[in-house]
């Protein structure tokens, strides 16, 4: 078995291992639709900053250092329960290149009343962010990570929610590449709560992968996503979301600006397998003029009057 070259320097044998891995039985997983905008990935190093660092009611660690204070916890949760690395190509080519990312632990009955805020900027292909938040804690997360590539870009957020939770996880992330897939998984116990309020307002080839695990009764997720590909941009949006159990249920709205809907391209939101879930699913397609074109919810109306997030230097 050939050795993959280490992402980072302090890099733990079990990530390796696992990077490894997935190299060598990344071939035989099922391909994805126009997986080759993204692969082959080369190496590249990455450079960037503003990564969380807290100690106290609850730990944020650049993944880079969790990976070994945090080892038993990310050994069981990385690529696992939510962005999956055996489920085709290019999840597990992304697990063998993660070059940057954020891990961020909520303990279990730890109430947070400031939105926990993420927001590094620099240079890098594969970022990825592990977010697990404990049995009947709540926290609100605010994520606008400013990061760009001179290859394909990769950046994935798994939510990771213990028996009761009750999260809130805003995403406007500015991203810049020749072609970006941008994935939001989540994995609930029974009887959490999450509330996810999406932009995708980058030029160029956006390809949004939105997906949730509501293991158990009384699970709820409630999502809105607003989809702006600016004047030359183009999106696909694909949500799709999986579960059981009394009282468990999942609702997606999806805004997309009449001027630009014709560069949208989005799936149905249901289920995956089949499994008996209750799944509403509402698109709004309207002229920014049009009544009825914002949303009920203050953060996500911040966009609306955007044809794109701004875009600066960095």
């Amino acid at each position: 078995m050939s050795t993959v070259k280490k992402m980072w320097p302090n890099e733990p044998d079990w990530l390796q291992k696992k990077r490894q891995l997935a190299q060598v039985l990344g071939g035989r997983f099922p391909k994805i639709d126009q997986q080759e905008k993204w692969l082959p990935w080369q190496t590249a190093p990455s450079q960037t900053t503003g990564w969380l660092d807290h100690q106290g009611n609850y730990v944020a660690q650049p993944l880079a250092t969790a990976v070994n204070t945090y080892s038993e916890l990310l050994q069981e949760n990385l690529m696992e329960k939510a962005v999956r690395w055996q489920d085709n190509q290019l999840f597990a080519a992304h697990l063998s290149r993660i070059d940057a990312g954020q891990f961020i632990y909520v303990p279990d009955n730890c109430a947070l009343p400031v939105p926990i805020r993420l927001a590094p900027q620099g240079i890098a292909a594969n970022p990825h962010n592990v977010i697990i938040v404990g049995a009947n804690s709540q926290v609100t997360i605010e994520e606008t990570m400013r990061l760009k590539s001179a290859q394909p870009l990769f950046a994935a957020t798994e939510l990771l929610l213990g028996a009761g939770a009750r999260v809130v996880y805003r995403r406007a992330d500015e991203l810049r590449a020749p072609a970006i897939y941008s994935a939001v998984h989540a994995y609930q116990a029974r009887g959490a709560q999450l509330l996810t309020r999406l932009v995708v307002a980058n030029e160029g080839d956006v390809t949004l992968s939105l997906a949730n695990f509501l293991d158990g009764a009384a699970s709820t997720w409630d999502s809105s996503v607003l989809l702006q590909p600016g004047r030359y941009g183009r999106q696909a949006f694909h949500p799709v979301v999986d579960g059981y159990g009394a009282g468990s249920h999942a609702s997606l709205t999806t805004y997309i600006d009449q001027l630009t809907s014709d560069q949208v391209k989005h799936d149905q939101f249901q289920t995956g397998s089949g499994e008996p879930l209750p799944v509403t699913g509402k698109t709004i397609t309207k002229a920014k003029q049009d009544a009825g074109w914002q949303s009920a919810d203050p953060w996500l109306n911040r966009y609306f009057d955007y044809a794109q997030v701004t875009n600066g230097d960095y």
